[in-house]
């Protein structure tokens, strides 16, 4: 693993002290310098729409399509005023002890502001992916730190309060699919290392994810 390989890892697992960590996995929860953040939302939907920008993260979302999502078959005249109405209240409900500006908008589209948010379900993307893409080139010993950072992040399904929504549910579901992909690539991290009990750990970790992932 090269010098600079070990720095870009470095700063991908670590949190900048002046950014608010943003947790999903086993529930929605954020917290600054590791003491917890209140929220006190000013609307249920200006909650959605902040969890779907979580789902887009650093991509713009067009107004209009994020219309549709939340209000799905609302005329755009209609659709644009209650979409104001609740880009205002998610402003609103960060305005408290910890005041951030959760969204920048460019145009009609608009996004998470990440440059104060640090979130977990992107953290375990990135470490998930470059695990995996490491371990396929034979860069073992550096696959096995990015598979572990990923299966230390993730704590349990994504947003779990939201069950029925379906965009919501969507990402729930490959993220799952990625964590057992997490899962496996380990098992052969750990076989290649000739780590049997590690091997027999994961194995087990898999049989329990199949159960209650089935449930």
């Amino acid at each position: 693993m090269s010098t600079q390989s070990k720095e870009n890892m470095s700063e991908q697992l670590s949190v900048p002290e002046e950014m608010v960590l943003i947790k999903t996995f086993g529930g929605l929860s954020l917290s600054y310098q590791g003491s917890p953040i209140s929220i006190v939302w000013e609307s249920q939907k200006a909650r959605i729409l902040f969890c779907y920008l979580l789902i887009s993260y650093d991509q713009w979302v067009h107004r209009d399509k994020l219309i549709e999502m939340i209000w799905p078959g609302c005329d755009m005249v209609a659709g644009a005023k209650n979409f104001k109405t609740t880009l205002s209240r998610l402003r609103k409900s960060f305005s408290g002890a910890r005041s951030v500006n959760p969204v920048l908008s460019l145009g009609e589209a608009i996004r998470l502001n990440y440059n104060i948010f640090s979130l977990d379900s992107s953290q375990f993307k990135y470490h998930a992916s470059s695990g995996i893409k490491m371990l396929a080139r034979g860069e073992i010993a550096a696959a096995r730190k990015y598979l572990e950072a990923a299966q230390d992040i993730y704590l349990g399904d994504f947003l779990p309060e939201e069950p029925f929504d379906s965009f919501i549910s969507a990402e729930r579901s490959e993220l799952e699919q990625l964590y057992r992909s997490v899962l496996t690539s380990l098992e052969k991290v750990y076989h290649l290392e000739g780590n049997s009990d590690a091997v027999e750990a994961i194995t087990i970790l898999k049989k329990v994810s199949a159960v209650v992932q089935n449930i």
